[in-house]
């Protein structure tokens, strides 16, 4: 196909599924990601067991059976468990939790979003299974020989924020402001952030509006702007 038809959201028009997850998301969100720094972490169990728990949140996951399946937006609303199946006896694993798409419309016969725990090859030297088709990664469990319970120094964090795909920010008037950030009484964190692609803080404004010292000078490297306080 080319010019997909009919645009988003043209009043008499039909639209697919697949042309509102490319115009309405994919060109928006640029890449499979959590939304928010919080969204989806996983962690041991309340009470240690053979599982690890998934926190609530938003994720965005690419579609990629085919090209031009665009971006599915997930929500997870509480916490939920997976179950890490049971310990080689013998040698280690490395299991890989993921959340996985399943769209009839490309493979298969089912339609959803699950908790997918990959489990891992026991070996000496263990290695992940990579992530499947259709889904986000994230986290990777170390799990031991003969383990009967997973703990956070077994859980390796493996998500990536997705990212807002380019955008120029700008007004042709000399008066308005293109960008205006409104704090939330009592907010006492940071109002906007410049963090590189490792994560440090470079610049920004606290929440009086005060320029933050640290000065910019890594032309190279990829920024995101982080608004408000996260």
């Amino acid at each position: 196909m080319a010019l997909r038809t009919p645009p988003s959201w043209l009043q008499n028009g039909s639209h697919s599924a697949e042309n509102d997850r490319l115009t309405a998301n994919q060109n928006v969100w640029a890449q499979t990601g959590v939304r928010r720094t919080n969204d989806l972490a996983v962690s041991q169990s309340g009470t240690p067991a053979m599982s690890v728990s998934i926190a609530a949140g938003w994720a965005i996951i690419v579609g990629d059976y085919t090209t031009n399946m665009g971006a599915y937006s997930i929500y997870n609303d509480a916490a939920a468990t997976a179950t890490i199946t049971a310990a080689d006896a013998t040698n280690p694993r490395i299991d890989r939790v993921c959340l996985t798409v399943s769209d009839s419309s490309y493979v298969g016969t089912t339609n959803t979003v699950a908790i997918n725990v990959v489990a891992g090859t026991p070996a000496g030297s263990p290695v992940a299974p990579a992530t499947p088709t259709n889904s986000i990664s994230l986290a990777t469990v170390a799990v031991a020989a003969g383990a009967t319970t997973i703990v956070n120094a077994n859980i390796t964090d493996t998500r990536v924020r997705t990212k807002i795909d380019e955008v120029v920010l700008g007004t042709s008037s000399a008066t308005l402001v293109p960008v205006r950030i409104q704090l939330s009484a009592g907010q006492s964190g940071n109002a906007l952030q410049i963090v590189n692609s490792s994560g440090t803080v470079l610049n920004g404004f606290d929440s009086s509006g005060n320029l933050l010292t640290g000065g910019i000078d890594a032309a190279s490297l990829e920024y995101e702007f982080i608004m408000g306080a996260y």
